[in-house]
């Protein structure tokens, strides 16, 4: 048995090796492939951490004049591309390991290959305002609840500002309504006086003419003028041919009495003939004039029958265009009475449950009900259609008998009876109403007058930046902000807008209306309505002004007092007492002003404007008596408006000197605030984003010197390293393979290139 196995050993001498070696160099090449793997992945974690670090690093070299702002941002591209990065990259690799050491791995860097390259900078708005956010995360809600929200909210001033709005709206709209219905009543009184003088012209007229009518009437009988002429025809030839028989018995004496005593009977005889003519001669002579009177009388009467009916169809026509006139003025008093009564009950059943007291001003409105119009319109309709009854009868052609006089005069009587009473009731009405109305009427003047004289020292208070320098010394400082229109020039502002594609936004100014008292009132306090709706919750719009109140200098910084009286200090790092547009700049980024009077103007007005909405808010839960009973709401508004007025601008001095007002003397308690308080609420109503980060970029650039453009907050890094691989390269070429996954072979060294983005 032993030999058997020893004959075996020695028939298998060798194969033993053959097995042991192609068992173990398998091996041994798995184990080497798997140190340069290992290597291999070792070296591109390192270059990874590498490049990162000298992001990182980089990334240090922030702007120091942008940080004064809370901003980070890379001042040039230079300087941490060509230094700072490859440095640190290198520094970070194992090469840079003392080389007595042993290095696990030689990583080192290729030369030239590490870059940076800028992605986004501060020019970018939603960059800047990621920043400023960030910035502002801790100090914004703390000072918008301290400084803003809670003021308002402990007071009832937003609710009282729109009931005084409310008002306001109300008290004009029922003030136009009021004056267009009395207007209109006014035009249809004024044709109702027209009617009025034309009766009483016309009732003697009248009175006169059927007077005179009627006595030619009973005189003339029921003669016509045919019959009478020919009856006075026939008299006047009756009468012709008795003068011509007494013309003969004249001449016939004549002839007798030549004949002497023998001729004496027949001239008695003619005599008593001629006698006997005479007398007749006399009755037909008084026939004739009797005729000719009658004559005379039916050619008046007709005459002055003919004027009647044409004075009285021209009186008619007269009195029914004065009657559509009346119609169509009552018409309109009628339409506008109904609104004016609707709109009132619309306002009365709203304040119903109101214990607002101003609104009691509309429960002293003199109303008049539609029936009371309507019968005013009647009564006059029926008076102008009497005076028709009478020129009917006038021009009827019936004969003027005595009844028909009786007729026509009972109808002349009535229509100026009725007129006349028509008159006399409204006359009470008319002369109450334009009794109030111009009471009311002066009383406004006078109140618009006061509101006048106080708005007239606001404008000339405005808009006054220098009082020394003639030229604005801000006028070069403002040309690089919003360029030059005039040369067609643009400024960073413009710059920054286009960017961000925002060249066409538009900031949403405010109008504050300061030339008429009423539409400053009811501007001021619509101005601010709904004010309650901006204090729910903290918003980032908030966030970024209340950056810029705290970064940049507006007009009372260094007038602003502690509770000690010592002067405020900003405590901020971009010391915003030491910028260019001293005292201006939070004004320009609400505005947009090109010069500090243009924004000054502007913070005034609507500073005052606000004060003003405050003063007539106040003044309204405390109207005056004689006010509320004048039957005018407005007057109500305007009176409170001029007390307002004054307040407010005894406020406007005050914070203008750095001071602080309460916010409202009657609903605020001792809440108060400063003129950088009411910045800070104008920024939360008015600004935009696009166009107030412009502005903001546009600052910071005026005050630095760094365009945002290109200050990176955004890098991308990327850098080749290499390894010399042990194992690696001989087993590629046994496997006649150049290279694997991940590496680029070049001789006996893999290059790995690493890339890593890092941003503020």
């Amino acid at each position: 048995m032993l030999r058997s196995v020893q004959r075996f050993w020695k028939g298998q001498q060798g194969s033993v090796s053959v097995y042991l070696v192609l068992i173990i160099v398998p091996i041994l090449l798995f184990c080497g492939v798997l140190i340069d793997v290992i290597r291999y992945k070792t070296a591109a974690k390192e270059g990874e951490q590498a490049v990162k670090a000298g992001l990182r690093s980089s990334m240090s070299a922030f702007s120091p004049q942008l940080q004064s702002y809370g901003l980070y941002g890379l001042p040039s591209e230079e300087e941490g591309e060509a230094v700072i990065f490859p440095r640190v990259v290198s520094a970070n690799l194992s090469d840079a390991v003392d080389s007595s050491r042993f290095r696990f791995i030689d990583h080192r860097l290729e030369e030239g290959t590490a870059k940076t390259t800028p992605v986004y900078s501060l020019a970018n708005h939603q960059v800047l305002k990621r920043q400023i956010l960030e910035e502002m995360k801790y100090r914004a809600p703390m000072i918008y609840t301290l400084e803003i929200s809670d003021k308002f909210k402990k007071s009832s001033l937003p609710v009282q500002l729109n009931q005084a709005s409310g008002f306001g709206e109300n008290a004009a709209k029922i003030e136009k309504l009021l004056e267009e219905r009395d207007q209109e009543l006014s035009s249809a009184w004024e044709v109702l006086e027209q009617l009025q003088h034309k009766s009483s012209d016309m009732h003697p007229f009248y009175k006169t003419q059927l007077r005179d009518l009627n006595e030619l009437s009973g005189r003339i009988g029921i003669h016509t003028i045919e019959d009478v002429r020919a009856t006075l025809q026939t008299a006047k030839q009756q009468v012709s041919a008795l003068q011509e028989q007494i013309r003969g018995i004249d001449l016939s004496l004549m002839s007798l009495a030549q004949a002497g005593p023998a001729a004496v009977q027949s001239i008695i005889a003619l005599n008593e003939s001629k006698n006997a003519l005479m007398q007749q001669l006399s009755e037909a002579t008084q026939l004739v004039s009797q005729y000719e009177q009658l004559l005379s009388d039916l050619l008046q009467y007709a005459k002055l029958l003919a004027m009647l009916k044409l004075k009285a169809a021209q009186d008619q026509k007269d009195l029914a265009g004065l009657h559509e006139a009346f119609k169509e003025a009552m018409g309109r008093a009628k339409q506008a009475n109904d609104q004016l009564n609707t709109e009132l009950r619309r306002i009365q059943g709203t304040a119903a449950g109101s214990s607002y007291p101003s609104n009691a001003a509309f429960q002293s409105i003199m109303l008049v009900e539609r029936s009371e119009l309507e019968m005013y319109e009647t009564d006059v309709g029926a008076a102008v259609a009497l005076f028709s009854g009478l020129e009917v009868q006038i021009g009827d052609g019936l004969m003027f008998t005595q009844a028909k006089y009786s007729s026509t005069d009972s109808a002349l009587e009535s229509f100026r009876l009725k007129l006349h009473e028509v008159y006399t009731r409204e006359q009470v009405k008319e002369n109450e109403r334009a009794s109030r109305s111009s009471a009311n009427q002066s009383a406004k003047r006078e109140q618009r007058r006061q509101t006048q004289a106080v708005l007239d020292q606001v404008k000339r208070s405005m808009g006054v930046c220098s009082l020394t320098d003639s030229v604005d010394p801000y006028g070069s400082s403002y040309q690089e902000l919003q360029g030059d229109p005039s040369r067609g020039t643009k400024g960073y502002y413009q710059a920054y807008l286009a960017l961000n594609a925002a060249s066409g936004a538009l900031q949403p100014v405010p109008e504050v209306e300061l030339s008429h008292p009423d539409r400053a009132g009811l501007g001021a306090l619509k101005l601010f309505t709904g004010l309650e709706e901006f204090f729910t919750d903290v918003r980032d719009e908030f966030y970024i002004d209340e950056f810029a109140v705290s970064k940049f200098s507006y007009r009372t910084l260094g007038l602003e007092k502690d509770t000690q009286g010592k002067v405020k200090i900003s405590k901020e790092l971009s010391a915003p007492e030491q910028h260019v547009l001293a005292n201006q700049e939070l004004e320009y980024l609400l505005y947009g002003g090109g010069s500090c009077a243009s924004n000054y103007t502007m913070a005034y007005a609507e500073m005052f404007a606000i004060r003003l909405a405050i003063g007539t808010t106040e003044a309204l839960l405390e109207p005056r008596n004689e006010a509320l009973a004048a039957g005018s709401p407005l007057l109500v508004f305007l009176a409170a408006l001029a007390e307002g007025a004054v307040r407010a601008q005894q406020d406007m001095f005050k914070l203008l000197q750095g001071e602080e007002v309460p916010l409202s003397r009657k609903l605020s308690g001792a809440i108060t605030l400063s003129y950088k308080d009411y910045l800070r609420l104008f920024l939360l109503l008015h600004s935009k984003d696009k166009v107030m980060l412009s502005r903001l970029q546009a600052l910071v650039q005026l005050n630095t010197g760094q365009d945002l453009s290109k200050a990176a907050t955004y890098l991308s890094g990327r850098a080749t390293t290499s390894i010399r691989l042990w194992f690696l390269p001989e087993v590629m070429k046994l496997i006649s393979r150049t290279g694997f996954s991940g590496c680029d072979m070049d001789r006996n060294r893999c290059k790995l290139t690493s890339t890593a983005d890092f941003t503020y």
